[in-house]
């Protein structure tokens, strides 16, 4: 269903619009009502320091001389109720209203440890009483039915401490915050009126520079990728002309990276090959060791086949195709020629190797199958460390295949794992010598028959698992 680009526009500009608007608002809300607070508190604690300066020390101890007239003062307030109470450090009230709530039992400074001893044991020496907190303790407390703020206050005079508590009714408080929310809600509903009318007539104008944009993309041939200049353009077009030059630039980066890819493969595969050469003139020396001599005709000739295709593979994505043809694939067929040269490499560094494989059959292309599971492989024979395990293991889920190849070798960190599969990537981590084109040639293979893969931790948690699946019945694009 067509959809006018103006509400597009409108749509996407709105709701981010409408968050910043809500996070501004709470943040600028969450701020006034923390000075609100503040002020109010600091208003209690100037009523609790008037009030400690009427408490003087007598022979009894403490007396509160607080005259009636005074005590109306203080408790004179045109919105709220105030109270008080004043009490000595023994419990004693000295005046004022004696139900409002304790506030001491809550202040872990104030507290004093009860002696514990037990039978047959010598009673614990008396803790030395710790002096109550003197700085100010507030509290969001209930009294009379109704939400109060309290404040208590600890003072100490030759006759001994006392406790100041100062509370009041939050009916200015909720009255402040309410005209505050108000004024947010205000302020917010202009900014966004004044949005909407800029949305509304600052889009059309916006958009017309986007018909001489389409005659200029018009007018290009195929190899020009070079970018757009958007000094011209306004704001609103700007950003779009942005965005396709930035995918004019990932274009011509894609292309090079392809160019660089034939380069750098092609440099990457001629130092292996030329020592497989050498190795096979030095055995010249040695002509009766038939053996030695077909194995390493062999490698010469796996390693010659893998840089024929990696070209391929090159090509095949510069031109949107990576598999020429398929064909029924028998993947235990491919595996089993495999397992002696890996069985080798194992013995060498004493390392547990298991395959398990089903005869499972695949739509795809052989070579380049066998030299998935060939990359997977090694790339676990190289990393573990000696002494350890490694597996494979192939068999069929359901409409699929599955292909796990696992070590207990040092692991891919989860921050680099998906970087392995860029070419030429390796981790700074990595001690074993490579090209870095084993992962990214696999993931290339298995997008090419429609398969997905993934790494995970290996067995117990450790080293890596690189787990591939790959559809049974798929016809293969060519």
């Amino acid at each position: 269903m067509p959809t006018s680009l103006r509400r597009k526009l409108f749509s996407s500009l709105a709701a981010p619009t409408g968050l910043l608007l809500a996070i501004a608002g709470a943040v600028a809300y969450g701020t006034a009502k923390g000075m609100v607070a503040d002020a109010y508190d600091h208003n209690l604690l100037n009523l609790a320091h008037a009030i400690a300066t009427h408490v003087h020390p007598a022979p009894d101890g403490l007396t509160l001389t607080l005259s009636s007239e005074v005590e109306a003062v203080l408790r004179s307030d045109t919105r709220d109720r105030i109270y008080f109470r004043v009490r000595d450090a023994q419990g004693r009230l000295l005046g004022g209203d004696a139900s409002l709530p304790l506030l001491d039992d809550n202040d872990a400074l104030s507290a004093l440890p009860v002696p514990y001893s037990q039978l047959g044991r010598e009673p614990a020496p008396a803790p030395v009483p710790r002096v109550p907190s003197s700085r100010p303790l507030f509290r969001d407390l209930m009294h009379e039915a109704q939400p109060i703020r309290a404040l208590r206050l600890y003072r100490d005079l030759p006759g001994g401490g006392f406790y100041v508590t100062v509370a009041e009714t939050l009916v200015k408080r909720d009255e402040a915050m309410d005209r505050l929310l108000i004024g947010f809600a205000s302020a917010a509903g202009l900014l966004l009126l004044a949005a909407s009318i800029a949305v509304e007539f600052g889009i059309p104008s916006g958009l017309a520079p986007l018909e001489r944009l389409e005659d200029s993309l018009r007018k290009r041939s195929g190899a020009d990728l070079s970018p757009i200049e958007p000094a011209d353009a306004p704001d609103e077009v700007r950003e779009v002309v942005r965005a396709l030059n930035g995918l004019l630039e990932r274009q011509r980066t894609a292309s090079e990276r392809q160019r660089e890819f034939l380069q750098d493969a092609a440099h990457q595969l001629r130092t292996p090959l030329a020592g497989l050469q050498m190795q096979l003139e030095l055995l010249e020396s040695r002509p009766l060791d038939a053996t030695a001599r077909t194995r390493l005709r062999q490698s010469v000739a796996r390693v010659t086949r893998l840089a024929n295709q990696l070209l391929t593979l090159a090509r095949a994505e510069a031109g949107g195709r990576l598999i020429a043809g398929s064909s029924e694939v028998d993947l235990a067929g491919l595996i089993d020629p495999m397992v002696e040269d890996w069985v080798d490499r194992a013995d060498v560094r004493d390392i547990d190797l298991g395959v398990e494989r089903e005869a499972v059959r695949v739509q795809g292309d052989p070579t380049l199958l066998q030299e998935l599971v060939a990359n997977l492989m090694d790339n676990a024979l190289k990393y573990c460390s000696g002494g350890g395990q490694v597996s494979l293991h192939c068999a069929r889920a359901g409409d699929e295949v599955c292909i796990e190849v696992s070590d207990d070798g040092p692991g891919i960190p989860h921050e680099v794992r998906a970087l392995v599969f860029e070419r030429f990537y390796r981790h700074a981590g990595s001690s074993a010598s490579g090209s870095g084109l084993g992962l990214s040639i696999a993931r290339e293979i298995v997008r090419g028959h429609g398969g997905r893969i993934e790494i995970g931790d290996g067995p117990h948690g450790r080293g890596t698992c690189v787990r591939v699946r790959l559809p049974l019945n798929r016809a293969t694009k060519a």
